[in-house]
Formats: structure tokens, C-alpha cells, sequence
């Protein structure tokens, strides 16, 4: 229980009067959130987390004012209305049916089969894409289906196709697990559009691996990477895995799978040596200067894409040259999602003086363009925006592009080095560390533990490589030749 509640906080809003809900929601805007792989309504478990379990016979009635309040104050118990002591509330007759949304234009239908000689309830269900009247159009096809029988539950009720299983398991993974938005799309893309048409029709159940290996086979033939065929099987692995555990499913055929070798080798990557990227910021400076205090915070700093993306105003503190890293911006997948850091965790990261005074000049910049269209910036605003009030983020997405522009611009070819914003991040760990500071001190301020940074922000540049070629042959041969030439003279004194 006190798991769940700790889930349930994370999505409430308890700053006003009401307590808002801010998670996901149903097609009527009430708040929703699934648990143990069922639907409830935020206002159930509200209820439940303050009082204990609803009485049978009863309904939670809603705040009055606010749909969406979740205070359990504004919420009140109902006792259903009976006739001759029974409920009026009943289950869809047979053939009667209902839809849910599970993704992004794809609906769940359910038509209700009666029930079997155990007295069981049966469903038939159905997963489609396409329009809310798309599925009003499959929900009377099947109804039209299972009354004339043409469509029957299986005798053990039914199994889950592995589309129906990957469409439960990815909104219970970032409702309740608490996946991060970007890693649900990375599952969900990879999966659309090279496992659905082969595997997506299958029952779950009965999936082989033989039919592994060729659904990823092709995905090897097609020169996918490891980490996109890797993504596919963690999408297939999580829900089998939840599908085991809520007895959708008997077996797990991923459990002993193991992903083909890819024909695309990772591409390796080179840091931009200093005057690399001091051409890079001029360059911004000239011909993108809308990314080009983006570019000189990351040189700086070392702060993800994201986080350069959520700097607030109110996380500044140029006076004592000091920001607060505690949230970063991701549109993985078109949707704009303000979430926390990568490691769930906030930093206070240093400033020098240069860098304070970029970031004067720049919010100078805004404010100015803020009068000019007559609007005012709020002290809690984004620092990178595109909206004169600094109301929107800068999208990560946006900040790529431009990157890749500014590198056409600049004709700089990519087989040389990064031009990204990850790369300048790579740059300032392996500076740091070619400096000769604290591995600890280089990690702490970009967020990420030692071994992350050294296997893989801390890249070998050739000016680093030719001074400890330098060092060594100094050392070694340098001090020999110092030898001999002692020792002839040590000769020539005898002599």
C-alpha cells in the first residue's frame, strides 16, 4: 500500500484548494490510473488510500466542483440505487460491448459472450488502429459477429494476441513501473514497424522461436542496429514478463532468446578537439545564434540535451554562479514531456565567470524581445525558448536540427567528428579528465557515475594521445640519453 501511494503522489497535484490529478485520463477526462494491470479511477484509490476499501453496494462520488480533484475531503461514498434489492448497475448484455484506448490512434475492443456452463464470463476482444470512429465501426462489426456466433470465445476464454499483450503491458510499464516516456516510445517504434506484421496476430502463447529468429532476422537483414533490435526484444521480454505474472500467459518464449549479431557496427565516436569546437561555437555565433548560448552551456557544463532544454529561470544563480539541474524536457516520439533528470536526481553544477556573463547577455536578449512584442517573462520561464514570454522549452528535437544545419553550414564532415550536442558533453568529460581533475568531481557535476563516464563520455583525442606520447618518450628515452651522456663523461674524467 504504501508503494502505491508513493505512485499515486507522483501524479497528484496538492498545491490549491484541490488536489489535481495529473496522470493519465479517461475519454470523459476523469482521472485513471492501472494497478495490477486493471483500470481504476484516481478517485477509488484516493479513497481507499485514506479510508480502506470501498463497502460493497457503494460508488465514490467526485468533488463537485473539479472533476479531477482527488482530496479525499471533497470526496463522499454512494450507495447504489436498487430495485427489489438488486443493483441497477449490470454487466453489458451478450453482444454488448466496449472501447479503450492503449496507444496513439489504437483502441481495445471488448464485446461482452455471455457467460460459459461454469457460470464464467466471456469476452472477445480486439485491437485496432485508426480514428475513435474507426472503432465504433469494428465495436458493431464484432458485436454483429459474436450474436450471430460467427465470433466465439475460445474454450479456455481466450488468449492474448502478442499485439494485445505489447498494447496492456507499455501503459502499465509507464504508469506504474515508471518508465521514462522516451524509453516507451523506443519499445513501441521498433516493435510497430518490425514485429507487428509478423508477430503482432499471433497468440501470445504460441509463439515459437523460430518465429523469433525470423522476425528479428529480418530486422538483421534490413542493417538495424543492436540497440533497435535490443529495444524490440525489451519490449516483447517486459510484456511476456507481465504477462506471466498476471496469468495472461503461460510461457515467456523471450527468456531464452537471444538477438542476432547486427551487420551495423556502432558507429565510433570523436570528439572535437578545442579549436574543433571553438570554430563550431563561432560558427553558431554567426549563422545559428538562436542555439549558440545552448551550445556554450553544454561546452561548459556537460548537461544533457534535455536538461539544456528544462533550465529554468528561478534554477539560476548568477550572483553566486551557480544553476540547479533537477529536470530536463524529452519529445521522444512528437509529445513534449517535462520529467526529471536521467538518474532521477537534481545537481548544483558550477559557473565561471565567462559563462555567467553569456547567460546575463542572453536573458538581457529575452527580456528585450519579450518588450518588444509587449509581454513579460515569468521568474520561472525556461532560459531556451522560442516563445518571446519563455512559456515553451526549446525542444530537444530543435536543438538537433539546428546542429545539423550548422554543420552543413560549416562543411564539416561528420567521418572527422561529432557535431551534437551529446559530443560536446563528451568533449567536457574528456577535457576534465586530460586536465588531470577528479574523476569523482568530472562525474558528480555531469550527472552520471564514474564507470558511466569513463566507458562512455571519456573519448581518446589525439592531442591527448600525442602528449602522453610525448610524456613517455621524454621519460624513457630522454632519461637514457641523459645516461649515456653521463657516463661518457664519467669516461672521459678517467681517461
Amino acid at each position: 500500500m504504501d508503494h502505491l501511494a508513493a505512485i499515486f503522489d507522483t501524479k497528484v497535484d496538492r498545491s490549491g484548494e484541490h488536489h489535481l490529478w495529473t496522470g493519465a485520463k479517461t475519454q470523459r477526462q476523469a482521472g485513471q490510473i492501472r494497478i495490477d494491470g486493471h483500470l481504476r479511477t484516481a478517485t477509488q484509490v484516493a479513497w481507499e488510500l485514506e479510508h480502506g476499501p470501498i463497502p460493497d453496494g457503494h460508488v465514490v462520488v467526485s468533488c463537485s466542483s473539479e472533476k479531477l480533484c482527488v482530496k479525499a475531503d471533497h470526496l463522499s461514498l454512494k450507495q447504489r440505487r436498487t430495485t427489489n434489492g438488486a443493483s441497477t448497475q449490470r454487466r453489458s448484455k451478450r453482444g454488448g460491448g466496449s472501447i479503450t484506448k492503449v496507444g496513439t490512434d489504437r483502441w481495445k475492443i471488448t464485446v461482452d459472450a455471455g457467460r460459459d456452463q461454469t457460470g464464467k464470463r466471456r469476452r472477445v476482444t480486439r485491437t485496432i488502429s485508426g480514428t475513435k470512429v474507426d472503432a465504433n465501426r469494428a465495436l458493431a462489426a464484432l458485436n454483429v459477429e459474436v450474436q450471430t456466433g460467427e465470433k466465439k470465445p475460445s474454450p479456455t476464454g481466450g488468449t492474448l494476441t502478442v499485439d494485445e499483450l505489447i498494447n496492456w503491458y507499455l501503459p502499465f510499464a509507464q504508469e506504474v513501473r515508471g518508465l521514462q516516456h522516451s524509453t516507451v516510445v523506443g519499445y513501441r517504434d521498433p516493435y510497430d514497424k518490425w514485429l507487428r506484421e509478423d508477430l503482432g496476430h499471433l497468440k501470445a502463447d504460441r509463439v515459437t522461436p523460430a518465429q523469433l529468429d525470423r522476425a528479428f532476422g529480418k530486422m538483421r537483414q534490413a542493417g538495424l542496429s543492436h540497440s533497435r533490435m535490443n529495444n524490440a526484444r525489451s519490449a516483447l521480454a517486459g510484456a511476456y514478463k507481465w504477462g506471466k505474472r498476471h496469468d495472461k500467459v503461460s510461457s515467456n518464449p523471450v527468456k531464452s532468446f537471444e538477438l542476432p549479431t547486427t551487420k551495423t557496427p556502432p558507429k565510433p565516436s570523436k570528439v572535437p578537439e578545442l579549436e574543433d569546437l571553438l570554430t563550431i561555437l563561432a560558427g553558431a555565433d554567426e549563422h545559428t545564434p538562436e542555439i549558440a548560448p545552448v551550445l556554450k552551456l553544454a561546452s561548459t557544463t556537460g548537461m544533457r540535451r534535455g536538461e539544456l532544454s528544462g533550465l529554468c529561470r528561478d534554477r539560476l544563480n548568477l550572483d553566486s554562479g551557480e544553476l540547479i539541474v533537477d529536470q530536463a524536457v524529452n519529445d521522444a516520439g512528437g509529445e513534449v514531456v517535462i520529467k526529471s533528470t536521467k538518474t532521477n536526481s537534481s545537481r548544483l553544477v558550477a559557473l565561471d565567470e565567462h559563462t555567467v556573463a553569456m547567460l546575463q547577455a542572453h536573458l538581457k536578449r529575452m527580456d528585450e524581445r519579450a518588450r518588444q512584442v509587449e509581454t513579460t517573462i515569468a521568474d520561472d520561464a525556461f532560459v531556451f525558448s522560442l516563445d518571446p514570454a519563455c512559456r515553451k522549452p526549446m525542444r530537444p528535437d530543435f536543438m538537433s536540427r539546428r546542429m545539423r544545419q550548422l554543420r552543413n553550414m560549416l562543411g564539416i564532415d561528420p567521418a572527422d567528428f561529432d557535431v551534437t550536442i551529446l559530443a560536446l558533453r563528451r568533449w567536457t568529460s574528456s577535457e576534465l579528465l586530460d586536465a588531470g581533475f577528479n574523476p569523482s568531481t568530472v562525474s558528480d557535476r555531469q550527472g552520471h557515475t564514474i564507470q558511466v563516464m569513463l566507458k562512455h563520455y571519456s573519448k581518446r583525442r589525439r592531442s591527448a594521445d600525442l602528449a602522453a606520447a610525448e610524456h613517455l618518450g621524454s621519460r624513457l628515452l630522454g632519461s637514457s640519453q641523459t645516461v649515456r651522456s653521463t657516463h661518457s663523461h664519467q669516461n672521459e674524467l678517467l681517461d
